[in-house]
């Protein structure tokens, strides 16, 4: 493709102003040295100068209201749901870390200093801790599995 006819193809933007300015100046040189690209140019300036007076449809006040409203509805169920999901979060690991703490406190509050160091109380918390964590992360891997459950349903809906 030659530059003359690069430049043919770049007319119709250069009229909308669409092009870069690098652009804008090439075809800019190049109208100034050919009188057909010339002509081309101040044909596609009259047809956009005539596109820019045609009034722009507005969509009806109606319309745009329910958009409106659409749109904050939508902005305020993202907003309570990071909410909710921040309150879970944050339940969630009060509980899980209240959980693992509140047996050596009872044994400290039960049986005092050495009630702690006896070797039995380490291997019976471990296993509690053990065991805590494996139903703690049973129940947050239903309760994920139960909300992309739900999601997906809602999308389908």
């Amino acid at each position: 493709m030659s530059d003359h006819d690069e430049i043919r193809a770049l007319l119709a933007l250069a009229a909308a102003g669409a092009l870069e300015s690098d652009e804008e100046d090439r075809v800019a040189r190049h109208v100034r040295s050919c009188s057909a690209c010339a002509n081309e140019a101040a044909s596609w300036q009259s047809i956009a100068g005539r596109l820019r007076r045609l009034p722009t449809p507005q969509p009806p006040p109606a319309v745009v209201q329910r958009a409106r409203v659409m749109a904050e509805a939508r902005f305020a169920e993202e907003a309570e749901a990071r909410w909710q999901r921040g309150v879970l979060i944050f339940v969630v690991t009060f509980a899980w870390v209240l959980t693992i703490v509140s047996w050596p406190l009872f044994r400290l509050i039960t049986g005092g200093l050495l009630d702690l160091l006896d070797p039995r109380l380490n291997q019976t918390w471990i296993t509690f801790a053990g065991f805590t964590t494996l139903v703690w992360l049973t129940g947050g891997t239903a309760a994920v599995l139960l909300s992309l459950r739900q999601r997906r349903e809602r999308r389908l809906a």
